[in-house]
This record gives structure tokens, sequence and C-alpha cells, in this order.
């Protein structure tokens, strides 16, 4: 095997928490505090991935705010070692990207484990999107390289469709404690003030109703907060939460709370594009100081 393929070598440690795993038969969410998710692996057409006796191939899922990581944990469940372990992931349906080039696990003791994590980037608006992947590994003084196929993971991160329905503040925080959730921070340019009604109107425009809105300002400081919500076409609850604040510079804090988890990275896509034209929107009006 080209050593050059060896990019980056993966130690067994503890286990990490995904925000989604799954093996030959089910997925499973790892987090006792999340609800229990079972289903299948996606099956489309070209090799199988068949039954493994030397090693044990886990895909799993991380939701970050721009990007999802596509996770392929190796183990080694024998008696002998795995080496030149090489993991290759691709995106086998969706517009989606992978830029970073195969991981290489030199050497997996028995009963060790390695994880190769790659970034998977939208090319644009989120849809379905289907990951797997190829490793290539020895057994024990073999010369001879096994391929093995990870088995297919396919999600709908399509954003959702919602319309406002109002909740009470207390019963809107009850449903976002039993939700999954995912947050980031935004640099405002200019006013807090200026910009957090125009971006709380923005996010309303995309089918939500404001639950609750509260604002603090001083001469030197502003603080706004806003709540919303709405449902889908199944029922499912959608939650933003907006925190417009300037002391020395003016930053936005946006917080999201879906209840399908397959829902947030999607979601997450239309509410920041929702700010993010707001904020163009208004940009030839309001100017940093």
């Amino acid at each position: 095997m080209p050593s050059r393929g060896l990019t980056k070598a993966f130690r067994a440690g503890p286990a990490k928490f995904l925000s989604r795993r799954e093996d030959a038969t089910a997925i499973v969410l790892t987090n006792p505090a999340w609800l229990l998710v079972l289903g299948f692996p996606a099956r489309r057409g070209g090799r199988e991935a068949r039954p493994l006796v030397d090693v044990r191939l886990e895909p799993g899922i991380d939701f970050e705010p721009t990007h999802l990581i596509y996770h392929i944990t190796v183990r080694n469940p024998g008696h002998e070692t795995i080496r030149d372990v090489l993991i290759t992931p691709r995106v086998a349906h969706g517009p989606f990207r992978i830029e970073e080039p195969p991981r290489g696990i030199p050497v997996l003791e028995p009963q060790s484990f390695g994880t190769a994590s790659f970034k998977v980037k939208p090319n644009g608006e989120p849809a379905e999107i289907e990951l797997a992947g190829d490793v290539r590994y020895r057994v024990g003084a073999a010369k001879a390289t096994i391929e093995a196929v990870v088995a297919p993971m396919r999600l709908d991160l399509r954003p959702p469709v919602t319309r406002p329905v109002y909740l009470t503040p207390t019963a809107l925080r009850e449903r976002a404690s039993k939700s999954f959730s995912i947050q980031d921070t935004l640099p405002l340019g200019g006013d807090a003030g200026f910009w957090f009604p125009r971006i709380a109107s923005a996010l309303e425009a995309e089918g939500l109703e404001k639950v609750e809105e509260k604002v603090q300002t001083t001469d030197r400081a502003f603080t706004g907060q806003a709540s919303l919500h709405g449902l889908d076409l199944r029922g499912n609850s959608y939650a933003v939460r907006i925190v417009a604040s300037r002391k020395e510079t003016s930053t936005l804090r946006l917080l999201v709370f879906v209840q399908a988890e397959e829902s947030l990275f999607g979601f997450f896509w239309r509410v920041r594009k929702a700010v993010q034209g707001a904020l163009r929107e208004n940009v030839t009006t309001h100017r940093a100081p």
C-alpha cells in the first residue's frame, strides 16, 4: 500500500459519543438523554457490505452549524493485529462534498479501535444525503489487502416547512429542554439595537410565531431576546431563540431547537439563511460607525 495514503494515524482511546451511530443492523443514539431511534442502513446498487470476521465498521454522524462530521470507526474484535488500515469516505448521493483525503491507521492491536473523521459540506441547500466508504487493511503478517464496504447511512436533511404556532413561554422552554439543539454566534456590523427587530421579523416570515420578546437598553449596552416557534406538517416542533447584544461590539447568538434529529441541520441552515438575508437587505441603510 502506498505510504502517501496514510495521511493521519488514529490511536485507540476512549469511545466518543456521536450524535448518531450505525452498525450493520441498527442506528442507536448513544446519549441517554436522547430518544432511542432504530432503523436500517440504506441499500443501493453496487457493492454490498459483507459480513466481516476480523474487523467491525461503525459509521456515525455529528451535526455542526455549517457542516456534518462523518465518522468511520474500525474495531478489531479478534486476536490478530490489523495493519495498514486506509479509510476512504464518499458521498454516494446528495449535494454534499468531502474535501479531506483518506485517513490511515498504521496498526490496530487486538480489542482496540480507531476512528477517522471527515467534514461533509453542503453544495447549497441541504437535501437527501447518503454517505458510505471503503476500508482497506491487512490481517497479521499477510501481504494480501482486504477491502470492505462501510454500510451506507442515508439522511433527509431538507429544510422543513413550518407554520407559526403559539406556545406559552413556559411550554416552549419545556419542549426545548427535550429537543435536539445547535447554536452559533454571528458578528453584527453596527448597532444590535438596529438589527434585532429586523432579524426577528425575518424569522417570523419563515413560518414561526413570536412567543416572547425582551429588550434591555442603556446608554452603553443593548440586549434583545426573542423566541419563536412553529410546527411542520407532521406536528414536530421547531424553535429559535435569538440574543442580540451590544457592549463594545455587537453580536447575535442564534439557538435552534428541533424534535426530529434529522431536521436539525436543514432547519438551522434555513434560519441562518434568513438571518443573513436580513443583514444583506438592510446593510445599505445601516453601516457600522
